[in-house]
């Protein structure tokens, strides 16, 4: 069958568009992921919600550190019991001068502190991976979206010229129903996209309160470098990543505390300082300084050893864990890299193929030798491979985000 000239140029248009849209790609400049990340760090409950965390790890760090300053005891009584007015008056200010608990209690401020350092980096990360996959969602969305449009219209363009080929006689029922579900199918998908799209957006707007601009927003990650050393990477991740620190300075704290639930058996030496008055019947007032040695015994201690012992236990497998996992995840992120850069190359021979596939089908569908479904499928390989390449390049970018933050652990520890 041939296409009449009123209709060749919508088949014209349409593949002017799906090139137009391969290649020249609309920019974003609304809506960065820099400007997005900088908007989630102030409304984010999470990222809010763990810096509320990191406070309370550093106030931590900050009270190990007064472990040995002195201590003062104020105290006010008054008697009324026999209708007089005595009263008495004592301050005492205590100073530790040997205490095993408090100097391991003031060595656990580093480790505290050191923890919370990283703790702050993980939820710096995990921030950003956020932030990135909230407005990757809506890329995807948003993409997936012009390329079904493209099928549709081509799509109607045929079911329209499917109908018109009916009712001159030249057409059959069945080629009107084939062009009708086709179109319903992609109909639908459009809807289940549009949903997507709007699930997207919500999520972008929960963590940074901003409304996305759909057709301009645009993600890029931080830029990295190749690096092929695989083995120097992995060590890298093993001794620094910011899980692994975390994870060492709680195996630190768990060794601290198991020391800490010995040493209550040990003595402790603290010199006092003390002055006391009296008033009533007879005033009188003194003043006294003196050394204090206590000496503790009772039970208490020794179930603290036992659930010390424990928490170290499981304060090193932990640490295990952390090392294993990030070096699995290291090492797993530099394969997908290197197989996301070769599948890139394909996509995108993939889609110059695909639009050379559309051409030559529309003009073969003009001479009469290709028939519309093969000019409709053509066009529907063409948005599919479009939205496998937008897909592809989406995952390389989140791939190199997560490379940066390996290469910002050296970066943080260089001189």
């Amino acid at each position: 069958m041939r296409q009449s000239r009123h209709e060749r140029p919508l088949f014209q248009i349409i593949a002017l568009l799906a090139l137009g849209w391969t290649l020249f790609p609309a920019t974003a400049v609304a809506q960065t992921f820099q400007a997005a990340l900088s908007a989630a760090r102030q409304v984010d409950s999470v990222y809010i919600s763990k810096m509320a965390d990191l406070k309370s790890r550093r106030m931590q760090a900050s009270e190990a550190g007064t472990a040995f300053l002195p201590g003062v005891s104020v105290s006010y009584s008054k008697a009324d019991a026999t209708g007089s007015s005595a009263s008495s008056r004592a301050v005492d200010i205590t100073q530790p001068l040997f205490s095993v608990d408090k100097y391991l209690q003031f060595s656990s401020r580093g480790p505290l502190a050191t923890q919370a350092n990283a703790q702050l980096r993980l939820a710096e990360n995990d921030l950003s991976l956020r932030v990135f996959n909230a407005m990757a969602d809506i890329v995807r969305a948003r993409e997936s979206l012009r390329a079904i449009q493209v099928q549709i219209d081509g799509l109607e363009v045929q079911y329209r010229r499917a109908q018109r080929m009916r009712e001159l006689g030249q057409g059959t029922v069945t080629e009107v129903s084939d062009f009708e579900v086709r179109l319903a199918v992609a109909e639908g998908n459009r809807l289940n996209l549009k949903t997507t799209l709007d699930a997207a957006r919500r999520n972008f707007t929960l963590v940074t309160h901003l409304v996305p601009d759909v057709a301009g927003i645009d993600v890029v990650a931080p830029a990295t470098t190749d690096s092929t050393d695989e083995a120097a990477v992995l060590g890298i991740v093993r001794a620094l990543d910011h899980a692994v620190v975390a994870a060492r300075q709680n195996l630190e704290l768990a060794r601290i505390n198991s020391r800490r639930s010995w040493a209550k058996y040990l003595p402790t030496v603290s010199a006092v300082a003390g002055y006391g008055s009296a008033n009533g019947a007879k005033s009188t007032s003194s003043s006294r300084v003196g050394i204090v040695f206590n000496a503790p015994l009772g039970a208490t201690p020794y179930f603290e050893q036992q659930n010390a012992a424990i928490e170290l236990d499981r304060a090193q497998e932990s640490l295990r864990a952390a090392e294993d996992a990030a070096v699995n995840d290291a090492a797993n992120l530099l394969n997908s890299l290197r197989s996301l850069n070769a599948e890139i190359r394909v996509r995108q021979r993939a889609v110059q193929a695909a639009q050379q596939a559309v051409e030559g089908n529309l003009k073969s569908y003009q001479g009469g030798v290709k028939s519309n479904i093969d000019v409709v499928t053509s066009f529907q390989t063409l948005a599919d491979s479009e939205v496998a390449l937008v897909n592809a390049r989406l995952n390389i970018a989140q791939a190199n985000l997560r490379l940066s933050f390996i290469e910002n652990l050296a970066a943080e520890t260089a001189p």
